[in-house]
């Protein structure tokens, strides 16, 4: 028997299909991670999360001393944490299925001949015998082979531009505002 004969039974449907529609759904459960992250480490009752500390930092108000003047930062967490955005990049299916199929023959021949001869005289006498056999054996082994795997490659993904406009923005938060007194900056 061929080895495509012993492919014909098979579910390729589900072999090729299985794999497939398995990728799909993990991709949305790496998806709803990614969104279960960011609500729970970026919002906390619909208000941004934020890693709040306060900052020495110097100021130079235009006489040549320098004083220093205390400002509170509020960063918003989610800035500040790589999000997981996992994506499955590619899958391949290689199918190999292992047939194991064996055929063996075996012919076997066997034949002998034997003889016994004796003679004597007045002054001998013998025997002599003799035996010839003859195996013969032929033996014929046949194995078909192949293999199923499946190979599913995952990368980190670059944000989405929603995403990095939403960055952009908490990071923005972060720098001051400058007010001008009278005129001067």
């Amino acid at each position: 028997m061929s080895v495509g004969n012993e492919f014909s039974g098979l579910p390729m449907e589900e072999l090729i299909g299985g794999p497939l529609a398995a990728s799909c759904i993990a991709q949305y459960n790496l998806a709803q991670t990614m969104v279960t992250f960011i609500n729970k480490i970026g919002f906390k009752d619909g208000k941004t999360t934020t890693l709040d500390f306060d900052l020495e930092r110097p100021v130079d108000n235009g006489s040549g001393t320098l004083s220093t003047e205390v400002v509170s930062v509020k960063a918003p967490l989610l800035g500040l944490v790589p999000i997981p955005a996992l994506l499955i990049e590619s899958v391949t299916i290689d199918f190999s299925m292992e047939v194991k199929s064996s055929t063996t023959s075996k012919t076997s021949t066997e034949a002998s001949v034997e003889t016994e001869a004796s003679g004597g005289g007045l002054f001998w006498k013998g025997s002599i015998k003799g035996k010839v056999a003859t195996n013969r054996e032929n033996t014929r082994s046949t194995d078909n082979t192949a293999k199923y795997n499946v190979n599913v490659v995952a990368r980190q993904q670059q944000p989405q531009e929603g995403m990095a406009k939403l960055m952009d923005l908490m990071a923005s938060a972060v720098d001051p505002i400058k007010i001008t007194v009278g005129g001067a900056s």
